[in-house]
């Protein structure tokens, strides 16, 4: 009986879970194409993290060697991590840059 009783709260819990994932991911396109024009600022933004994040990647050598082998890393994984450490990189610069310049700008003002 206790066992069935937990069986189902697992269950009930899943459900539950796929629920507030679907809703997460749905509410959020939804209103983002009903009112396409209040959500292009939002849109131009995700679409440069994705330009960054591919020219990271393209620019990003494949390197392998030993280190790489010991631990089964393909030449494709590795231009994908390389690319997503050169993208961090770039985001840490950019925001350094983005702190700088705002100082600096109230300082003259």
């Amino acid at each position: 009986m206790q066992n069935t009783f937990i069986n189902l709260g697992i269950i009930i819990t899943y459900i539950l879970l796929f629920v507030a994932v679907l809703s997460a991911l749905l509410f959020p396109l939804i209103q983002t194409f009903s009112n396409l024009k209040a959500a292009k600022s939002g849109l131009i933004g995700v679409g440069a993290i994705l330009v960054v994040f591919i020219i990271s990647f393209l620019i990003s050598p494949a390197e392998t060697g030993p280190f790489y082998d010991k631990f089964g890393i393909s030449p494709t994984l590795s231009k994908a991590i390389g690319g997503g450490l050169f993208a961090t990189y770039l985001f840490f610069i950019g925001a350094a840059v983005s702190i700088i310049y705002a100082q600096v700008a109230r300082f003259f003002r």
